[in-house]
């Protein structure tokens, strides 16, 4: 048996009342509406509870001093009833409901309760990034995105999240207040790896409503591939200076995600020219005063560097220190890095690459077994003489020492070095080079540097000497040596790099009296690069 309630008893006197006529009622204004309060969907119709709602009574929904439109209402009819309201956009409501006896009694009132309804969190909004246009969107590492979200709604806060539900770090830190006039920016304060960015929305209220915090995620995604890191640590294993063969380079911090690959060039004079504004490399060689190499600034994407070739097949990144072959190596090179990445984009394999902001640079040392040919003629004093060096490796000078003695026997040897660009040309203190792609004017030598005299052979002036190979060196020497060797050490015009040790070479002394100065150049080198 269920006990009837105050208000339902004052309900039925009033029926009671009107049915005799004895007098006329006003609708009971202290009837329950909505005992706790509305969160609904944006977009969705709202629905307001009444109880009990008076037989006879029609509630009607008012938004402030105005019915709604399109009108809203219920008619009593002594229970519960539910009044269904209009859709609700993205701002918070507060409804009155008028309480309107129906014909022939007219009497009316608004109900002492108001109806609540707070609105829930839109998922559908327009999110953009609106600094990059391209797509798939693909940026550097370590790049700022900033997200852009139309239509937020008021009293909720927006944060950025990946696509697993992590939060994403923004720039400024904390979470954004809706502003349902304008658009919001959110902004990733640095993006590292290929990602997913979502939008995390959240609302919370006051303890006094008792009300659940809400928590939704909006249903836009944006995939963003991420370019591999360049600012890597790019070195040789051990000392920069090595014999020809293979060298090893590691890469500091490589990327799981990213496919390293080494890409060798020959180094030519005019990398070891500087010139204003430069951006070098300094190069410690053991021995020397330094050596530094030019090293042009990466382009914003990969290019393969002129003259270059990949050494060896392109390795993943482990997280740690990763290592790469090069070789072999003949002459001074210079290593530059590959970082690749195949990004998964709207469906799509997307490719990028770069090229690591660091070299490594490997000097090598002086061909150690050249074909020398040392011939020696003694002057008429029988204390001195000429010394005839064939054989030898292209910019490197040659020491001729004594056997097991410190003093040198004379000047050393120096053999002519084509130009890089061009074999068939000498360099010479006129030599130069146009500006190439990255605008920096180069010169194949300056008066600051060290001048080397070559001897030109006998020929018809029309020939032109830059083309024209010079006679092998030929070199005073005093004392004349002893015995059937001396000692040689091989030094780079460029590098001041040589052998670890002097070498001993045997001598040929000319006897059948030719000078070696009359004798002709040696043959071209075959064994070294120019």
């Amino acid at each position: 048996m269920s006990t009837a309630r105050p208000i339902d008893v004052r309900c039925a006197r009033d029926r009671l009342i009107d049915l005799l006529g004895i007098g006329e009622t006003t609708p009971i204004r202290d009837v329950n509406v909505q005992e706790a309060q509305l969160t609904v969907n944006v977009g969705a119709p709202c629905e307001i509870t009444i109880d009990p709602a008076q037989l006879g009574v029609r509630y009607e929904l008012f938004d402030g001093d105005a019915a709604v439109v399109p009108a809203c209402s219920v008619d009593g009819a002594g229970e519960k009833a539910i009044l269904e309201g209009p859709i609700i956009d993205r701002v918070d409501k507060t409804f009155r409901i008028r309480a309107r006896k129906l014909d022939p009694l007219t009497r009316q009132t608004f109900l002492l309760q108001t109806a609540t309804v707070k609105v829930g969190l839109a998922t559908d909004l327009p999110v953009s990034t609106p600094e990059i246009a391209e797509m798939p969107r693909l940026v550097d590492h370590g790049s700022r995105v900033v997200v852009s979200i139309s239509g937020s709604q008021a009293g909720a806060t927006y944060g950025l999240i990946d696509g697993a539900g992590r939060p994403i770090p923004m720039t400024p830190p904390g979470r954004v207040s809706g502003n349902k006039d304008g658009a919001i920016t959110l902004t990733a304060s640095r993006v590292t790896e290929d990602t997913v960015i979502r939008v995390d929305v959240q609302r919370t209220f006051d303890e006094s409503e008792g009300r659940a915090p809400l928590h939704a995620v909006l249903a836009a995604e944006l995939p963003i591939a991420v370019r591999a890191a360049r600012d890597l640590a790019v070195s040789a294993v051990g000392s920069p200076v090595l014999p020809q063969g293979s060298a090893t380079i590691t890469i500091a911090a490589s990327q799981p995600s990213a496919l390293y690959s080494a890409h060798v060039r020959a180094l030519s004079t005019v990398d070891f020219v500087p010139d204003a504004g430069s951006a070098l490399m300094a190069i410690a060689v053991p021995g020397t005063s330094g050596v530094e190499v030019y090293t042009p600034r990466p382009p914003a994407v990969w290019q393969a560097p002129a003259g270059s070739a990949q050494h060896g097949d392109a390795a993943p990144g482990n997280g740690g220190v990763l290592e790469l072959g090069v070789g072999p190596l003949l002459d001074d090179s210079i290593v530059v890095v590959q970082a690749r990445k195949i990004h998964a984009a709207a469906g799509a394999p997307l490719e990028s690459a770069v090229q690591l902001e660091q070299a490594a640079v490997v000097l090598v040392r002086p061909e150690p077994a050249p074909p020398l040919v040392l011939k020696i003629a003694a002057n008429a004093d029988g204390a001195s003489g000429t010394l005839l060096v064939s054989g030898g490796q292209p910019g490197v000078f040659y020491h001729v020492y004594p056997s097991n003695e410190a003093g040198e026997l004379g000047l050393p040897a120096y053999f002519h070095r084509r130009d890089e660009r061009d074999p068939s040309m000498n360099k010479g203190i006129a030599a130069t080079e146009p500006e190439a792609a990255d605008k920096v004017p180069r010169r194949g030598l300056r008066v600051e540097m060290d001048l080397v005299i070559t001897r030109d052979q006998s020929a018809p002036a029309a020939l032109d000497p830059a083309h024209m190979r010079p006679l092998d060196p030929l070199v005073d020497i005093a004392p004349l040596p002893l015995g059937g060797a001396v000692d040689v050490m091989a030094i780079k015009a460029r590098t001041g790099i040589g052998w670890v040790a002097k070498r001993s070479v045997a001598i040929t002394q000319v006897t059948d009296g030719s000078s070696p100065s009359e004798q002709g150049a040696a043959p071209e080198p075959a064994a070294t690069e120019p």
